[in-house]
């Protein structure tokens, strides 16, 4: 018989827009959502502090990453309005991805970059200067979920 599996949720949330320029409706042209994203991690033991990850630090090692969706919009490197968009919003956050920005390829970015940061480890301090750390593989990533709205979401898992 095999132990428990613990597991813990950071939650984080983004205004985030995108635009999908091969839908056949209204999603091809720039809207937006206001974006909660699920960070599940696990490990078969709990650390010396009984955690599976401090939740301060889950969030520390992650938000850097997360914030460039935050008022930025998502948009297909070939999509025909980039160029423009740029050019009309200068100072406007982009999020380039190879393919469509949908919900599913937004989970893949950010559970591929989460499974880098936790298999990597992080350290830093917090504002007030406590030291965080997640050290190499201490948990594992099991899933990121990404809300776009009330009712639907998009989930890469392990």
């Amino acid at each position: 018989m095999s132990g428990p599996i613990y597991r813990v949720c950071r939650r984080f949330v983004v205004e985030s827009g995108h635009m999908l320029s091969r839908h056949p409706e209204a999603c091809r042209f720039p809207h937006g959502h206001t974006r909660t994203i699920e960070v599940v991690v696990a490990s078969d033991e709990l650390d010396d502090l009984g955690m599976v990850v401090d939740f301060k630090a889950l969030k520390l090692a992650l938000e850097g990453h997360l914030d460039r969706y935050d008022h930025a919009i998502a948009v297909n490197k070939t999509d025909p309005f980039l160029k423009s968009l740029r050019s009309a919003f200068p100072e406007s956050a982009f999020v380039v991805f190879e393919g469509e920005p949908t919900t599913e390829a937004i989970a893949k970015e950010i559970f591929d970059h989460a499974s880098r940061v936790l298999a990597d480890g992080f350290e830093a301090a917090s504002g007030s200067g406590t030291p965080y750390r997640i050290p190499p593989g201490r948990c594992r990533l099991e899933r990121v979920r990404v809300w776009e709205t009330p009712s639907s979401w998009a989930e890469v898992a392990r």
